[in-house]
C-alpha cells in the first residue's frame, strides 16, 4: 500500500483587482512624475527622483507582466509596486501622485504601508 500520493487541486480564489485601463492611469501618472523631476545636488532630492524613477519601473514591470493574461491586474501588486520605494511620512505624495484620478485613488495607503517619521 503506498503511504504518500501527490494529487493535483485547483482552487479559485478571488483577487481584489482593477481594470488594466485603471492601472494605465497610474502608470501614465508615474511615468510623468519620474519625467518631471530634476536631479539635486542634496541627497534628499536625489532620493525623492531616485524612488520616483523605482516606482515607474515597479509598476511598468507589474504592468507589462499582468495585462497580457488578464484585463484585470491585482490592486495587491499595484500597491506592492508603490509602497516599496515609500519609507518616510514626506513619501507619501509619491503615492498620491501616482494615483491621482485613478480608481484607487479612493485606498488608503496606510493600510497597504507603514511610513514612519
Amino acid at each position: 500500500m503506498q503511504a504518500f500520493k501527490t494529487i493535483t487541486q485547483t482552487t479559485k480564489q478571488q483577487v481584489h483587482s482593477v481594470h488594466y485601463l485603471e492601472a494605465h492611469k497610474v502608470l501614465t501618472n508615474a511615468q510623468q512624475q519620474a519625467a518631471n523631476l530634476m536631479l539635486e545636488y542634496d541627497s534628499t532630492g536625489c532620493s525623492y527622483a531616485i524612488n520616483a524613477a523605482q516606482i515607474f519601473a515597479n509598476l511598468t514591470n507589474v504592468y507589462y507582466n499582468s495585462c497580457d493574461d488578464s484585463d484585470y491586474i491585482s490592486v495587491q501588486a499595484i500597491m506592492d509596486a508603490i509602497t516599496n520605494c515609500l519609507t518616510y511620512y514626506d513619501d507619501e505624495h509619491l503615492y498620491t501622485a501616482c494615483v491621482k484620478n485613478t480608481a484607487l485613488a479612493k485606498l488608503n495607503l496606510h493600510d497597504y504601508a507603514y511610513l514612519s517619521n
